[in-house]
């Protein structure tokens, strides 16, 4: 399956799902409601006190995401697979790959930290050197190999799971399935991760423009109003395009997985 195959699929299979945007649409919008009352204002001092509440909201939502997470990969794997899904199995899949996408995830996030340090100890050591021009080179040499390890291990760590769902594997085994996939060809999950962020960038663009009109709006009706209709559009914007996201690669993970040593040479 080609790249921009994969995008079509992707909006083919929003459409067949659209209560399941419904739903990500309740999630987000009742996400951002719930931090708002504790989102440090412009010119405001950050404090512990402040940030606390924010912190525990947000990982609670983290907490309840993963399931959302894993309800939405199952019922997206319906759509492709059978062409229509049960909403009410939502459920269902977001207990049964919980746990899993959960250890994933803590996996992933140990391997970004451990890299973190790294870079951070190795320029660190610079420090005391006192020479500009070595501590350019080592800054310039840590960015390098970090910018290297995101496109060798962190890219194909996207398909990871789609192969927990798709083949009910473990996340030791799904990550070296997404791997080995995302990386026959890598060109192909890279171009895609690429178109994704595309469309995240237009609807971002679309978004401000929408801002703008709020904000024109926002001289005739009350300030919480234009707010709420904010997090209304963001929200809509977040949802349907997560679908799709999430659609695409999933139907390149389905076409590609039973034979990722095989690479295609057109997009």
């Amino acid at each position: 399956m080609g790249v921009i195959e994969a995008i079509k699929k992707g909006f083919g299979v929003t459409a067949k799902g659209m209560s399941l945007v419904a739903v990500l649409f309740v999630f987000n919008l009742l996400g951002n409601l719930a931090t708002l009352p504790f989102a440090p204002t412009p010119g405001s001092a950050v404090t512990a006190q402040a940030t606390l509440p924010l912190l525990a909201i947000s990982l609670v939502f983290i907490l309840i995401s993963i399931f959302i997470q894993g309800g939405s990969l199952g019922l997206v794997r319906d759509i492709i697979k059978e062409g229509s899904m049960k909403l009410s199995a939502l459920m269902q899949y977001g207990t049964k790959y919980y746990v899993r996408l959960f250890i994933l995830g803590l996996i992933i996030l140990l391997f970004v930290a451990v890299v973190a340090l790294l870079a951070a100890l190795t320029i660190g050591l610079t420090a005391p050197l006192n020479s500009a021009v070595v501590s350019g080179t080592a800054i310039v040499a840590v960015l390098a190999i970090t910018i290297a390890l995101a496109l060798y291990f962190f890219i194909p760590f996207i398909l990871s799971p789609y192969a927990i769902v798709c083949d009910e594997l473990s996340p030791i085994e799904a990550l070296k399935k997404g791997i080995a996939v995302g990386r026959n060809p890598f060109s192909r999950v890279f171009t895609l991760l690429l178109l994704v962020v595309l469309l995240v960038l237009i609807a971002l663009g679309v978004g401000f423009l929408i801002g703008l009109l709020v904000g024109l709006v926002s001289v005739v009706i009350p300030t919480g109003a234009a707010k709420m209709l904010m997090l209304v559009v963001s929200s809509i914007v977040n949802s349907y395009l997560g679908v799709v996201a999430t659609a695409a690669f999933m139907a390149y993970y389905l076409a590609k997985k039973d034979s990722p040593a095989k690479a295609a040479s057109s997009i």
